[in-house]
């Protein structure tokens, strides 16, 4: 019997008022209800009317309340079908249930949405929602089998859980060392290029007076042109188109003349390689912008930590809040693994990507040469 102060009738069913008030909060909270939405202003989940007013989408809508529907369905088939005792686990698949639908929706709507998300954001959600899904699922099993055929199997699990951890463990750590070389990678050629830049400044002291000019102006032009708009724009997977005719444009100041002494010779040929060495340098950045980890490669990730985490759901242990506390750590360590590999693939578009202070550096370097004391210096 359901206790009338503690329980609501929504839909023909009764629900207990905390697990109420949770689904509705995570309604109004969650990114994709018309709430969220007016506060953020969302463009690409909005239409706007001949007035100029905004309302949700019929594709934000039916995010919305699908998760809505998902979750009132999830409390009614626990809350009809298992004790009071058991009902902990109503808050917990609701909020599963709910984070999954939110996260199904932010993918639909804006598939960069967990790219441009903040890293200790994306880590907490993932974590909960993850151990939520976990908890519940040993709930479920423990409820479904007997204890004692768990506690039968206690010796033959840990043998099998502990080769298959063990292989996990060998190819999750493999993939992390080489996301984490991959990012140092990318830290190194953004360093390089830098270089380069302000190399080529400096070589082009010995160029004739108009083409060294234009080089300068160049580079400088090119280094403001990361700052500004080449960076936002790898954070979307894009590029800034500007930046290649500037750098061509220097290639052609540098070695459009014919050299009359062995000085300019000399400089031109520095001049070039440095600006050859620029350009390649960052067509290889724009690659590696555009590598990560691939699909397959992510399923056969989550399908072991899935298999871990079942692993932990078949042991028999006395107390069961110690068991759940034991599958939450595994969990959580499993999914934080995770999560650090998918901000490292792309050292340039997540929360952790590189910043732009080499080419503030190289914008500082070169105005402080132009206010130095050495005439060579200027432009």
């Amino acid at each position: 019997m359901h206790d009338s102060a503690y329980t609501t009738k929504l839909y023909g069913y009764r629900f207990r008022q905390p697990a109420l008030y949770g689904i509705l909060l995570f309604g109004v909270a969650s990114p994709t209800s018309p709430t969220t939405q007016k506060r953020k202003e969302k463009a690409h989940a909005y239409q706007t009317d001949q007035d100029g007013q905004k309302y949700p989408t019929t594709r934000a809508r039916t995010f919305y309340f699908s998760g809505m529907g998902a979750a009132f369905a999830m409390i009614a088939a626990l809350q009809r079908g298992y004790p009071r005792e058991s009902t902990w686990a109503v808050p917990i698949g609701v909020y599963a249930i709910v984070s999954v639908a939110v996260a199904v929706a932010l993918a639909r709507l804006r598939p960069d949405a967990f790219l441009q998300m903040s890293a200790g954001l994306l880590l907490l959600w993932a974590s909960t929602t993850v151990v939520a899904a976990a908890s519940l699922g040993q709930w479920y099993v423990h409820r479904r089998f007997a204890e004692s055929d768990f506690v039968r199997h206690n010796e033959v699990g840990g043998f099998i859980v502990s080769i298959v951890g063990s292989l996990y463990g060998v190819l999750l750590g493999f993939m992390t060392v080489i996301a984490w070389q991959h990012f140092a990678e990318c830290t190194q050629l953004v360093a390089a290029e830098s270089a380069a830049a302000t190399d080529a400044w400096h070589t082009a002291i010995g160029l004739p007076a108009q083409p060294r000019s234009r080089v300068r102006k160049d580079m400088l032009a090119y280094a403001d042109a990361m700052i500004e708009r080449e960076w936002p724009a790898m954070r979307h997977g894009d590029f800034d188109r500007r930046a290649d005719w500037i750098v061509m444009d220097a290639i052609g100041a540098a070695g459009g003349f014919n050299p009359r002494t062995l000085q300019q010779a000399d400089a031109q040929n520095a001049t070039l390689s440095q600006l050859g060495a620029l350009h390649d340098d960052r067509q290889r950045r724009l690659s590696e912008n555009r590598s990560g980890i691939l699909p397959f490669e992510w399923l056969v990730l989550a399908l072991g930590g899935a298999c871990i985490v079942g692993f932990c759901w078949l042991f028999g242990v006395e107390n069961k809040s110690i068991h759940l506390i034991m599958t939450s750590t595994v969990t959580v360590i499993v999914t934080a693994t995770l999560v650090l590999l998918f901000e490292l693939q792309y050292p340039f578009q997540t929360d952790l990507r590189i910043q732009p202070s080499e080419w503030h550096a190289v914008v500082s370097h070169i105005q402080y040469m132009l206010s130095g004391p050495q005439t060579g210096m200027r432009m």
